[in-house]
């Protein structure tokens, strides 16, 4: 297949059924419709009470990942823009399609965290560890034996595959299930999307045996996971359909780097804004830890702190001067790496983020080595440690009871009432949506797709409530 017809393939208006017909003066394109499907929907809403770095906070100028999707998507669509104008120049797309890359960019950067729950990686964190320790427990083997015993059967209730799922969870793969089932809205192709934008949230495409092998597996389609089994037949057809063969869609590549660029400046934009960390903290690590672009970013940073210090400017508009120079370095750096790693990306055999191989890694590494010294924080390590409590602690709740017969929405049982704390739409997929075979999982799956979707504070609250901490 000629790189003109993939793209052709990957701009394609295909959708697992047919939309809903628009009126006849709408000028959308396909993508610009997803993004539509999208922004009024409740999952986008409660981003904007989930973390990005600084959980619970009360400054309105902190970024939740809400701000920091907008932000990713348009980075993305403004990436998009320049890649669309290099590829109609290459006749590698036809100019009818102009806007439709940048499009489908700005929608993949607005979903591309849609998954994540409360507090972030440290709640994925809680979710792997609740389920490594659950499926070592006695109450669970116990379980499995009754159940075996029940089913007068030694197959044991959940495989290598299942289990690895759960104490492998991941945010990202969660996005994709979201997309494509748990937003009921009639049917159970969850917002219909495109097939285009549905790919662009596998960054890992391997299930969770085959996939998690480390950050340095030289395969980067294998150092997570993209999709839960649930989820398979889904993946299976949007990978055939697209023939990206088992390997990340072009798209992925410049999402996450438009990801990369917006949140590594941002986190220390807003650490500045919290005085955890300061500008001459800034330049120290920037002046240790660059290479290739030492003088002029030096250059750039030495003369917004000569302003600051004559009074003409405040700290914060130093970091935000800083951020935006930063990253319009690090936008144009991934443009050319594009057209130069070209024939990599479009194959998905790039086996490294674009802006890691790019002439802009080392502003990269410099400020990664400024979120250490934000992350370690202790204000945002204890409200860490209160949210891991919190969704390892529902997670213990809510599990044990889905052991019971008595877990399910008739009675008056203590199980059937945790059992009615999940949201209607959730219990609605488990029940009359999802057609996973495995009962056992489908639970499991049902009670994870409630407690990642809650917000920070609802998760905080639920749980203080439910121990009795507060009433």
């Amino acid at each position: 297949m000629s790189y003109t017809e993939k793209w052709e393939l990957l701009l394609q208006d295909i959708r697992f059924r047919e939309k809903t017909p628009t009126i006849s003066t709408d000028g959308r394109n396909p993508f610009e419709n997803d993004y539509g499907r999208l922004i009024s929907s409740a999952p986008i809403r409660r981003l904007q009470d989930k973390t990005q770095v600084f959980p619970l906070e009360q400054s309105d100028y902190i970024r939740t990942r809400l701000t920091h999707s907008l932000e990713v998507s348009y980075i993305a669509s403004s990436i998009g823009q320049s890649i669309e104008n290099i590829l109609i120049e290459k006749k590698e797309i036809n100019s009818d399609k102009k806007g439709y890359i940048s499009s489908l960019l700005r929608v993949s950067g607005l979903i591309h965290d849609l998954g994540n729950p409360p507090f972030g990686h440290f709640g994925e964190e809680a979710v792997k560890k609740f389920f490594e320790d659950y499926f070592q427990s006695r109450e669970f083997l116990d379980y499995e034996k009754e159940k075996q015993k029940e089913n007068n059967s030694i197959d044991p209730i959940l495989s290598e595959l299942e289990k690895s799922d759960f104490t492998n969870f991941d945010g990202n793969v969660q996005t994709l299930r979201i997309l494509s089932k748990l937003y009921y809205f009639g049917d159970s192709f969850g917002y219909n999307l495109t097939y285009s934008t549905l790919a662009s949230s596998i960054k890992y495409p391997s299930n969770s045996v085959e996939g998690n092998k480390g950050k340095n597996y030289p395969e980067i389609s294998k150092r997570k996971f993209g999709y839960f089994v649930s989820e398979v037949e889904t993946f299976n057809i949007l990978n055939n359909h697209l023939e990206l063969n088992n390997r990340r869609s072009p798209i992925v590549y410049l999402m996450e780097a438009a990801d990369d660029i917006a949140y590594s400046a941002a986190d220390i934009e807003d650490g500045v804004k919290l005085n955890i960390i300061n500008i001459y903290d800034v330049k120290k690590i920037f002046e240790n830890n660059l290479k290739n672009n030492k003088d002029e970013v030096i250059s750039e940073l030495s003369r917004l702190i000569e302003l600051f210090e004559k009074g003409e400017i405040d700290e914060s508009i130093v970091i935000q001067k800083f951020r935006i120079f930063t990253q319009r370095l690090m936008i144009s750096n991934i443009i050319e790496t594009f057209k130069e790693k070209y024939d990599l990306i479009m194959t998905g055999n790039l086996e490294s983020e674009i802006i890691d191989v790019s002439d802009a890694a080392d502003i990269r590494a410099a400020y990664k080595k400024l979120q250490y010294k934000v992350f370690d924080d202790k204000n945002i390590v204890k409200k860490e440690i209160a949210g891991w409590e919190a969704i390892y602690g529902l997670l213990k709740i809510m599990v044990k009871a889905s052991r019971s017969s008595r877990f399910k929405a008739e009675g008056n049982t203590y199980e059937a009432r945790i059992y009615k704390l999940i949201s209607s739409s959730h219990r609605f997929v488990y029940e009359k949506v999802e057609n996973y075979k495995n009962e056992e999982y489908k639970k499991l799956q049902m009670i994870i797709d409630f407690v990642t979707g809650m917000t920070d504070t609802y998760a905080i609250n639920l749980y203080q409530e439910l121990k009795g901490i507060k009433l």
